[in-house]
Protein backbone atom coordinates (compact mmCIF):
# COMPACT_ATOMS: atom_id res chain seq x y z
CA UNK A 1 0.00 0.00 0.00
CA UNK A 2 2.76 2.72 0.97
CA UNK A 3 4.64 1.65 -2.21
CA UNK A 4 1.65 2.97 -4.45
CA UNK A 5 1.47 6.22 -2.74
CA UNK A 6 5.24 6.41 -2.34
CA UNK A 7 5.83 5.31 -5.85
CA UNK A 8 5.42 8.55 -7.54
CA UNK A 9 7.69 10.70 -5.44
CA UNK A 10 10.80 10.57 -7.33
CA UNK A 11 14.35 11.08 -4.85
CA UNK A 12 12.12 10.32 -1.95
CA UNK A 13 14.68 7.39 -0.68
CA UNK A 14 17.22 10.22 0.29
CA UNK A 15 15.50 11.30 2.80
CA UNK A 16 15.43 8.34 5.49
CA UNK A 17 19.58 8.47 5.00
CA UNK A 18 19.48 12.05 5.78
CA UNK A 19 17.71 11.60 8.73
CA UNK A 20 20.14 8.62 9.85
CA UNK A 21 22.66 11.17 9.28
CA UNK A 22 21.22 13.24 11.20
CA UNK A 23 20.44 11.49 14.09
CA UNK A 24 24.07 9.39 14.24
CA UNK A 25 25.53 13.19 14.07
CA UNK A 26 23.59 14.86 16.71
CA UNK A 27 24.05 11.77 19.07
CA UNK A 28 27.88 11.73 18.30
CA UNK A 29 28.08 15.28 19.48
CA UNK A 30 25.90 15.40 22.33
CA UNK A 31 28.54 12.01 23.41
CA UNK A 32 31.83 13.83 22.73
CA UNK A 33 30.03 17.09 24.72
CA UNK A 34 29.23 14.55 27.81
CA UNK A 35 32.64 12.83 27.41
CA UNK A 36 34.48 16.09 27.49
CA UNK A 37 32.50 17.71 30.26
CA UNK A 38 34.24 19.08 33.31
CA UNK A 39 33.80 16.75 36.31
CA UNK A 40 33.43 19.41 38.88
CA UNK A 41 30.50 21.36 36.47
CA UNK A 42 28.72 18.01 36.52
CA UNK A 43 29.44 17.40 40.61
CA UNK A 44 28.26 21.16 40.92
CA UNK A 45 25.05 20.18 38.69
CA UNK A 46 24.46 17.03 41.11
CA UNK A 47 24.10 18.90 43.74
CA UNK A 48 21.90 21.74 42.58
CA UNK A 49 18.56 20.35 43.54
CA UNK A 50 19.45 19.77 47.14
CA UNK A 51 21.42 22.63 47.54
CA UNK A 52 19.17 24.97 50.04
CA UNK A 53 21.91 27.99 50.60
CA UNK A 54 20.52 29.26 46.98
CA UNK A 55 18.79 32.60 46.54
CA UNK A 56 15.03 32.17 47.27
CA UNK A 57 12.61 31.50 44.25
CA UNK A 58 10.84 34.19 43.31
CA UNK A 59 7.42 32.33 43.50
CA UNK A 60 5.32 32.31 40.96
CA UNK A 61 7.91 33.24 37.89
CA UNK A 62 8.30 36.34 35.79
CA UNK A 63 5.46 38.41 35.73
CA UNK A 64 3.95 39.12 32.57
CA UNK A 65 2.18 42.77 31.89
CA UNK A 66 0.66 43.01 28.90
Amino acid sequence: MFRNILEPADGIAVYPIVSLLLFFTVFVLVVVWLVRMDRKHVQYMERLPLDTSGPEPNNGGTRHDG
